[in-house]
């Protein structure tokens, strides 16, 4: 079995070696090879990653344009082909080395589409540990999936039929966020499973693309950030899109919940009425509470 990692790199110099390590020393019997899409760096990212195909490493490089590292993915998607399972990396995290062996056995005979996932030590940039990604405290559904980005990209390894399903007749420039989309392929057309014991040393600095917050207040303050920035708008308009993508592989429920999700955004007494009897659900009750107060207050209005 063979596996290939895509990592999408931009200005990495500081990092990344301690990533491309950690990955080319996986413990595993599966074959790695390291597809790395340089996202137009201007540092010395592009003569680190060279410096180790001089070595010899398993390691392809593709050198483009500035496509923003949620397009780069999906190009990488596109771009490589023939392998049993595909990992992705963020090119400052460090993988502890089971994290391949761990994934590729768990997806090894499943004959669906499936996705393997984790939560994270969070850490500072020097590796120190304080905390971790979410967990699954709550069964994993659609409905929760559907507004719930769950599984962190950095985590995700899918099999190839999973892949082949994500690269069909897509339009990428409406897909606002490369993990949550596959978490949703995965669990309307095959099937996931989450892994609550951490594999991944996830950094935590201003320069992460994306973050989870420090501690109640930072969790906070993260998502306040977010919303100011519009995400839950865009996010919205991901999940209409979604739901027309895969509208014949939804459940009759499932197709019915959201029908509803985007009729009662008109006004306020309608998104009253739903949001009291919705389906939908985050992993911890207070973000559901909050879930619904944005729904009603209109965040999710596109």
């Amino acid at each position: 079995m063979n596996v290939a990692v895509l990592m999408s790199s931009y200005n990495g110099e500081e990092y990344i070696e301690q990533q491309i390590d950690s990955i080319l020393t996986q413990k595993t019997s599966c074959d790695v090879r390291l597809f790395i899409r340089d996202d137009g760096s201007q540092d010395c990212t592009v003569d680190i990653i060279k410096h180790y195909i001089d070595q010899g490493a398993p390691i392809t490089l593709f050198e483009g344009e500035n496509l923003g590292y949620n397009q780069s993915f999906f190009k990488l998607l596109q771009i490589v082909d023939g392998y049993d399972f595909y990992a992705f990396s963020d090119q400052d995290d460090v993988w502890m080395e089971d994290k391949l062996e761990i994934a590729v056995s768990t997806l090894t005979n499943r004959n669906k589409p499936a996705l393997y996932g984790s939560c994270s030590y969070l850490v500072y940039d020097e590796l120190e540990p304080f905390g971790v990604t979410q967990q699954e405290r709550r069964k994993i559904t659609f409905y929760n999936t559907i507004i719930q980005n769950f599984f962190p990209g950095h985590s995700q390894v899918m099999n190839a039929a999973l892949k082949e399903k994500i690269t069909q007749n897509l339009d990428y420039e409406k897909i606002y966020v490369y993990d949550s989309w596959i978490v949703n392929t995965a669990i309307v057309c095959g099937e996931l499973v989450f892994d609550n014991t951490p594999h991944t040393y996830y950094r935590m600095h201003k320069g992460n693309a994306v973050g989870f917050g420090e501690g109640a207040t930072g969790w906070v303050h993260e998502r306040i950030h977010r919303i100011q920035n519009g995400e839950l708008k865009q996010y919205a308009k991901q999940i209409k899109y979604f739901v027309e993508c895969y509208a014949d592989e939804l459940a009759p429920d499932e197709r019915c919940e959201m029908e509803l999700f985007e009729t009662s955004k008109t006004n306020f007494f309608k998104r009253l009425r739903y949001i009291s009897k919705t389906k939908l659900y985050r992993q911890k009750k207070k973000e559901d509470i909050m879930f619904k107060m944005l729904y009603l207050m209109g965040g999710y209005n596109d």
